[in-house]
This record gives C-alpha cells, sequence and structure tokens, in this order.
C-alpha cells in the first residue's frame, strides 16, 4: 500500500489542474484531466466502459431427447454457485464506514460514443453504479465508480479507497429496501496499462462488487497511471 502523506501530496498537487475521473475501459482504464478554464460546471469527458450485454438469443426448437444427444456432445457443468445471491434491485446508498462513506448512487449509463457516463464533479456529488453490471448482491460482479478529488478539493468521495483492507464490511441499500452487507476480499492498485479486465467484469459463481477509483498520479505528465480497485462478495442481506 502506498504512503497516505505523499499520496496526499500527489492529490493536492493534482488539484489544481482539475477534476480527474475513476473511469473503466474494457481491456484498460483511465483517468482524464478536466482543464480548470474549461468553464463548465461539471466536467464533460467521458470514460470508455464495457459494451452492453448481448441480448439472449429466442430458445432453439425443441427435439427429442435421443435427436439431441446424436447433435451435440455433452457438456460440462459450470461451478456451482456460492453464498447468498438476491434478487435484482437498483442500489441507492453506499456506506463504508471505516472510510467515511455515505453516499447516494446513481445509475451510470454510456454515451453514444460508448464511453461511460460519470458522477457529477462537485463537492457533495453521489457516486455511480454502472447499470450494465449486475446491482450490488446479484450473482456476478458489480461495479460502483467514485471520483478520488472533485472540483473543490483533492479529497473526494472515493479519496480514502486505497485505505479498505480485508475482511472489512460495508453495506449497499437497495431500492427493495433490503441491505446487501459485502466483505473486501483484496485491494488492488493497477497500471491502466494491464488493466485485469476479466477479474473486473468477469463471470463469477458469486455475489460479487468491485468499487473503482483513480491512483497513481504522476506528477510529470498530469495523469493517473494507475486505478485503484476494491474487491469484495456478499456475505448477508437485512432490512433496516
Amino acid at each position: 500500500m502506498k504512503d497516505k502523506t505523499s499520496r496526499r501530496g500527489r492529490l493536492a498537487a493534482s488539484a489544481a489542474a482539475g477534476l480527474l475521473f475513476a473511469g473503466v475501459l474494457l481491456g484498460t482504464t483511465a483517468c482524464a484531466p478536466q482543464s480548470p478554464g474549461a468553464g463548465a460546471a461539471a466536467p464533460a469527458t467521458m470514460l470508455a466502459a464495457p459494451a452492453h450485454p448481448r441480448p439472449t438469443p429466442p430458445p432453439a426448437p425443441a427435439v427429442s431427447p435421443s435427436a439431441a444427444q446424436a447433435a451435440a456432445p455433452a457438456t460440462p457443468a459450470g461451478p456451482a454457485v456460492e453464498g447468498p445471491i438476491l434478487p435484482a434491485s437498483i442500489p441507492v446508498r453506499l456506506q463504508v464506514p471505516d472510510i467515511g462513506i455515505n453516499t447516494v448512487l446513481v445509475p451510470l449509463g454510456q454515451a453514444p460514443d460508448g464511453t461511460m457516463d460519470v458522477p457529477g464533479g462537485q463537492p457533495g456529488d453521489p457516486g455511480g453504479w454502472y447499470k450494465y453490471s449486475p446491482t450490488p448482491g446479484q450473482l456476478g460482479p458489480a461495479v460502483i465508480l467514485g471520483h478520488v478529488n472533485n472540483l473543490a478539493s483533492p479529497e473526494g468521495l472515493f479519496y480514502r479507497l486505497h485505505e479498505m483492507k480485508q475482511g472489512q464490511r460495508f453495506s449497499v441499500t437497495r431500492a427493495d429496501h433490503s441491505v446487501a452487507v459485502f466483505e473486501v476480499d483484496k485491494l488492488a492498485e493497477v497500471k491502466k496499462a494491464t488493466f485485469p479486465t476479466l477479474a473486473v467484469y468477469g463471470n463469477t459463481n458469486r455475489a460479487e462488487i468491485r468499487l473503482i477509483t483513480c491512483g497513481g498520479f504522476d506528477q510529470a505528465t498530469g495523469e493517473w497511471t494507475e486505478n485503484t480497485i476494491v474487491y469484495g462478495h456478499l456475505v448477508s442481506s437485512h432490512t433496516p
């Protein structure tokens, strides 16, 4: 884990250059600075994102068991589903007590050019759930993004994400009023050039979650070279 003091220095330097985004790209990642002279209330730059899931094809015509056996070889079953699984329900709030996060969540879609929408960049703006990922608690990896800084401060919503540790717990409140409780599996800081696409977005056999922001600010280039990723899995749920 990187030294917290030096990280604060890097973030303070970045604030002068404008907002830097927490974004993800299929196969890599990017964090784009917004020029303070751009004049926009919130940054307009968008970041590339995984493609929309493909629609489910219509069912194949029914055939007799003997014909099916002759037509196609048997395929091995996938790994058994582990742990609790919840039905789909849009996330509305993220709470991470250990690092002081308590935020409303907004759905993030894609722009016509395929880039990912991002949350607003003003102080107090919420984090975002990428709506083409599973909802938190469903089978698969839900993806939640947050800014590492904002337009007024080097300390954004996910500024302390790099402090998360294995075993810590946090929760996502969902539109159906259930609260999904997750446990941190690991924290990773990865180079955007070698972003672990499959580990972040790939199929899983349990309900998982990813919290993602920028990391690795390079003062020489004014760019973020890394992403900070928290990997977690669902351990329980309850109704307040």
